[in-house]
């Protein structure tokens, strides 16, 4: 941790070299770029590519411009012999999976009924991302490898074990590899001999299409759809997650109004300090209302992960002010690991 290097006031990630407001005013391309320039050292492009002329990838909101041979921000899109494929071969993942007793630490558990019945979740790992978030918790998803393929096939079999109530898709994020999951989705549905709740953590960044099928799977299947909301100022949401992150609200909005099924939609932001502080809460929150009061909304604090390991732990001023702006517009609001402030208490 630093003082922002324009002001000498604010204090500031390494990586980034600005504190909030500084980064409001003087934000560039040329920062945003030099942020997420470690990706290079994955083979991942330090921003979304736009090869002009090049072969278009629709499946999010990057859509990535790729030459013969390139690959997109995401890191599983390729231009090979002029086809826009995935790196895992045909019908199989770049992913992993594994069994998690019930109750578990889904990010819905503290309103989601599946928390409550006995049996697993499946947890689907996918690798690739269409964000590149500084605090990623999850950052071992740009290990991309042959060992990581799953096919369909044996995902689909993995979800049809007795024991298993749910299927959460998360990663990463399942943006990159949607229309595969959805597939896997309908299958696993229509072989079940009971109801299996099928269920996404994402970014919600995916092509508008593909997320509207993948909420309906949810929807039949008592599932739930959580849009993981990184900011709300366009400059940080950039500087955070390398890309725009306007797709991920038009998207929750759209669901909004064609679902409004209570329990079934949910968002979180994480807490970054100094960063996400209730005047970014307080516009989620208000955005949130929009759609409805009794939206469930997670609160998540951060623990130092990634690129901002010199940050601290939430602040515990900084949970309590943004609790409060959120709770100004919604009636459902919940804090999560509230376990990390007992190490800084």
């Amino acid at each position: 941790m630093i003082n922002c290097r324009r002001c000498q006031q604010e204090k500031a990630a390494q990586a980034i070299g600005l504190g909030p407001s500084c980064l409001k005013e003087v934000v560039t391309e040329e920062i945003i770029s030099q942020a997420h320039f470690s990706r290079q050292k994955y083979g991942l492009p330090s921003s979304p590519p736009r090869n002009k002329p090049g072969l278009l990838c629709s499946y999010c909101a990057n859509e990535c411009q790729l030459g013969e041979g390139q690959v997109g921000f995401c890191g599983l899109r390729i231009n090979r012999s002029g086809r826009i494929n995935s790196l895992a071969p045909e019908k199989y993942f770049a992913a992993s999976f594994y069994y998690d007793p019930l109750p578990t630490n889904c990010c819905a558990a503290w309103f989601c009924p599946g928390s409550k019945e006995r049996g697993v979740n499946l947890a689907v790992f996918f690798y690739g991302c269409n964000f590149d978030c500084l605090f990623c918790q999850n950052a071992t998803h740009r290990l991309i490898r042959i060992t990581s393929f799953l096919s369909l096939e044996e995902l689909v079999k993995a979800a049809l074990v007795p024991q298993v109530r749910c299927v959460c898709f998360f990663g990463g994020s399942p943006e990159p590899q949607l229309p595969l999951a959805i597939e896997a989705s309908q299958e696993i549905t229509r072989q079940a001999k009971r109801k299996i709740r099928i269920c996404w953590e994402w970014n919600g960044g995916g092509h508008p299409t593909l997320v509207q099928k993948a909420a309906e799977i949810s929807l039949e299947t008592g599932g739930t759809v959580k849009f993981d909301l990184k900011a709300w100022s366009p400059a940080i949401g950039r500087v955070l997650c390398g890309v725009s992150l306007d797709r991920s609200f038009e998207n929750l909005s759209r669901l909004g109004r064609l679902f409004p099924q209570a329990d079934f939609l949910t968002a979180t932001t994480l807490l970054v300090p100094f960063y996400i502080d209730e005047g970014e809460v307080e516009s989620i929150a208000r955005f949130l209302a929009s759609i409805n009061p009794d939206f469930p909304y997670s609160l998540l604090i951060f623990h130092p992960d990634d690129r901002l390991r010199d940050l601290p732990i939430t602040p515990k001023q900084q949970v309590q002010a943004c609790y409060e702006a959120a709770r100004r517009y919604l009636r459902r609001v919940n804090v999560g690991n509230l376990h990390l402030l007992e190490r800084i208490l």
